[in-house]
């Protein structure tokens, strides 16, 4: 029940609750005595905190549980020393056993789905790296630096700083950097990259611009030096690519092989088909695929990224029957890409595919497709278009690409 420390306008600091399921941003659902439905971050379905509101709103507040009254048989004391109430924002569920991490996941996924795209299915969680406990899989690190170099986390859903030494979900080589370099640039944002744990890291340094001419940019730097590399190279099974600074590309180390077999088991191509990849980035699917379906076939691939297409055609330049394009994905872009194709994958930001795409793909001749999703809600959304346009969901799986976080990584199969 709510300790009332004001009137109706101004919430309570502090409530006792009973918490429920998981909710989109990493918390947990409860209801305070006056009716507000409360996001708790901290907390595990079943536990009874205490909780200081950290944002109130007339019908809902977000709350961190800052004492576990009756604690559930699945927490955990976290791995990280910076992981908890007012610390590090980035992990979610540190404080929860890594199998009922998967629970809460899976639990989720089957809500948005039965919620969003009026599907139900039961839904199993693949961990993928069972032997490293949920930490040092990540090959992409970002950090923030306060005024004098200190490196840092933010907290969740604030600018504010936790000053850090090293951020433990990173593969060695980014946190053998972090732990080693003593001074960087103050208030600058901080990227470690590493693709392929046998070679050379980078570190892309971004601060802000001060005078009046470039107000509101920043100015992005690759450090040079010992130990370092200016650019990443990886191998995913038998193809090697070349991935620029800042360029998205998978963050789980394991997660790149993944996906490229489920999307090429999921596709199901032989020699001569044609596909499209909307959102290719630099070109992970669009290489598989083009070998897949070899000079009798062709595939196509778009994204907004300059950068990232100029990667992509790097990668593809032994497959000359695969093409790229700079642009967004919109109705015309699909209408062009997917004019001949039979085949098309998409792999969008959370956001979701964008819905004259997503129209237009529905129109296309394509006879099959993956969906790759980061976001249940919208992976769902865009889920639902496509049963409506004719299209049948032949499988889905959900791989357990970002420990510690409320996150997890669908791919949807679908034919017609």
């Amino acid at each position: 029940m709510p300790e009332d420390r004001g009137g109706h306008d101004s919430a309570p600091a502090e409530l006792v609750l009973e918490l429920g399921g998981p909710a989109a941003g990493g918390g947990f659902i409860a209801h305070a005595d006056d009716g507000r439905v409360v996001f708790v971050r901290h907390g595990i379905t079943g536990e009874r905190v205490r909780a200081v509101i950290t944002e109130s709103h007339a019908t809902w507040a977000r709350a961190d549980a800052v004492e576990v009254l009756t604690a559930s048989p699945d927490r955990v004391s976290a791995p990280c020393p910076y992981a908890g109430p007012g610390a590090c924002g980035g992990c979610d569920y540190q404080h929860v056993a890594l199998d009922a991490q998967l629970e809460l996941k899976q639990h989720r996924v089957e809500e948005q789905l039965r919620a969003i795209a009026r599907v139900e299915l039961d839904v199993r969680v693949e961990r993928l790296s069972p032997a490293r406990g949920g930490l040092g899989t990540r090959t992409r690190v970002r950090y923030a630096t306060d005024p004098d170099g200190q490196l840092s986390m933010r907290r969740n859903r604030s600018h504010e700083l936790v000053a850090v030494r090293a951020c433990a979900l990173g593969v060695s080589p980014l946190v053998t950097v972090s732990r080693s370099t003593t001074s960087w640039p103050g208030d600058a944002d901080v990227e470690l990259v590493c693709l392929d744990v046998g070679a050379p890291p980078s570190v892309v340094v971004a601060t802000p611009r001060r005078d009046a001419a470039h107000r509101g940019t920043s100015r992005v730097v690759v450090l040079d030096g010992p130990g370092l590399s200016a650019r990443q190279s990886t191998t995913v099974g038998p193809h090697r690519y070349d991935v620029s600074p800042g360029v998205f590309w998978q963050v789980h180390e394991a997660g790149p092989e993944v996906l490229v077999g489920a999307v090429l088991d999921g596709l199901g191509l032989s020699a001569g088909d044609r596909a499209c990849d909307l959102y290719c980035g630099a070109g992970l699917f669009t290489r598989a695929i083009a070998s897949e379906v070899g000079p009798t076939g062709s595939v196509w691939g778009i994204d907004a990224s300059r950068e990232a297409i100029a990667d992509a055609r790097h990668n593809l330049r032994d497959h000359p029957w695969g093409r790229v394009e700079t642009s967004r994905v919109d109705r015309r872009s699909v209408e062009r890409s997917s004019r001949d194709a039979t085949h098309a994958v998409f792999d969008p930001p959370r956001r979701g595919v964008d819905r004259g795409g997503l129209h237009a793909l529905v129109a296309s001749g394509v006879r099959r497709c993956v969906s790759v999703s980061c976001e249940p809600s919208t992976f769902a959304r865009d889920l639902r278009v496509l049963l409506d346009g004719g299209w049948q969901l032949d499988s889905l799986r959900a791989l357990d690409l970002f420990e510690m976080t409320e996150h997890v990584e669908l791919v949807g199969v679908l034919s017609r």
